[in-house]
């Protein structure tokens, strides 16, 4: 998600407090329908040094945590170009959704007085960090005048049927806008703030059901829980360099069809400056990529079809301007995209990389031009139906097609 393009290594994030200001459809809150919504959650957050923020046995999953290796079955679900799952919070419980994010760390939920959020001030588990809010400030200010004042502490949290004792950040914004039914944000990121790493869990997997029929269920599962058949699976290493939140995936070329693209490991490789490279995010719509290797695809894609492109001046994301010259509900043979990464092939076909919107077919990739950092995002729609698994001991990705709907 879900996090800005703007990176600042071995900063942690705290996401959605600026998306709590923005609006559009992949907000996670409610919108102003005469604005221009963002691309995704990706670039609506802000980061902070949470490092400073807490003491270093905070970030224990043994302080943190009651569970070891948590075992967890959580139904997802497509909501607004992400996927959310159910969890509950505080004693009494408050449910509430929140995307399922593996490129941020921080648990996030809003808090309110209402009946509609989670109110710490009723819960008899919440325990408020004042030293975190003095390091980090109860009230933070945006460059559009917005604020919202937050506040960090620990909190029993259950989700799929395990409850635990953690660590996360709520807030609420000064000017009171509304919010829709998704309500905050589970970071599955690699950081000491997630889900993962306070629940000290070292295997995850998730299967994201097709975006387009919005009643069908994926999933998201823990520990021994999850399991991968071991016909038709490929594996490619997650790297340690760069940013310690992240997962890095190595990419190294780009097939259309049987056509392979002009393009090297170099151009995706993580510098010595830690800038660059590219990470898998099931919080980000779209995957980002840079606007040269953009256009080979849109070249070759056109070559192989036959069918020219143009440049949507309302575009329904920002970034998301090309489209086919053909009706979205018009068929018409469209080779598949292959991403080689090292020691596996990602096969995507139409639904992975064609995103239908008002009638047209748009090409499901935004460039990265605004970020100083230049990382390409491996973002959720070319996840979809494929069961991906997250090795944290063996640091390897494995992944396989699957009809999500039906596990």
């Amino acid at each position: 998600m879900a996090s800005s393009i703007f990176l600042a290594s071995p900063i942690l994030l705290v996401i959605l407090f600026h998306l709590l200001l923005e609006t559009g459809p992949t907000s996670c809150f409610a919108t102003n329908p005469t604005e221009k919504p963002p691309p995704d959650l990706r670039l609506t957050l802000t980061r902070v040094n949470l490092a400073k923020s807490f003491p270093k046995n905070q970030f224990t999953p043994s302080s943190m945590s009651e569970t070891n290796a948590a075992e967890i079955t959580s139904p997802t679900q497509a909501s607004n170009d992400l996927y959310v799952t159910k969890l509950a919070i505080g004693t009494p419980p408050v449910i509430f959704s929140a995307v399922v994010d593996t490129g941020s760390d921080l648990i996030w939920t809003k808090c309110d007085s209402s009946s509609r959020f989670y109110d710490s001030s009723k819960s008899k588990s919440f325990y408020k960090s004042e030293e975190s809010c003095v390091s980090f400030g109860c009230i933070q200010e945006y460059a559009d005048g917005e604020s919202i004042k937050v506040s960090m502490g620990g909190e029993k949290l259950i989700i799929g049927g395990v409850s635990s004792n953690i660590t996360f950040a709520c807030g609420t914004p000064n000017d009171k806008k509304s919010f829709n039914k998704n309500n905050g944000v589970v970071g599955m990121g690699r950081g000491k703030l997630s889900l993962v790493s306070q629940l000290n869990i070292n295997v995850f997997s998730y299967c994201l059901a097709s975006r387009s029929h919005k009643s069908e269920q994926s999933i998201l599962l823990t520990g021994s829980n999850t399991k991968i058949a071991m016909t038709n699976v490929q594996s490619t290493p997650l790297l340690k360099q760069g940013n310690k939140s992240y997962y890095y995936i190595a990419l190294e070329g780009i097939s259309v069809g049987k056509t392979k693209l002009g393009v090297s490991t170099s151009d995706f490789a993580i510098k010595t400056d830690g800038t660059g490279g590219m990470i898998i995010d099931s919080g980000s719509t779209f995957t980002y990529l840079e606007k040269d290797i953009i256009n080979m695809i849109e070249n070759e894609l056109m070559k192989q079809t036959k069918v020219n492109m143009s440049k949507d001046e309302n575009p329904p994301y920002e970034g998301l301007n090309r489209y086919f010259n053909s009706p979205s509900d018009v068929n018409w043979d469209i080779p598949k995209l292959v991403f080689h990464f090292s020691g596996a092939n990602w096969e995507m076909r139409r639904e992975n990389y064609i995103y239908e919107k008002n009638g047209k077919s748009y090409l499901a990739f935004i460039d990265n031009d605004n970020d100083p950092e230049k990382m390409s995002i491996f973002g959720n729609m070319q996840q979809q139906n494929m069961m991906v698994l997250y090795d944290l001991v063996k640091n390897s990705l494995s992944f396989k097609p699957e009809i999500c709907s039906r596990l």
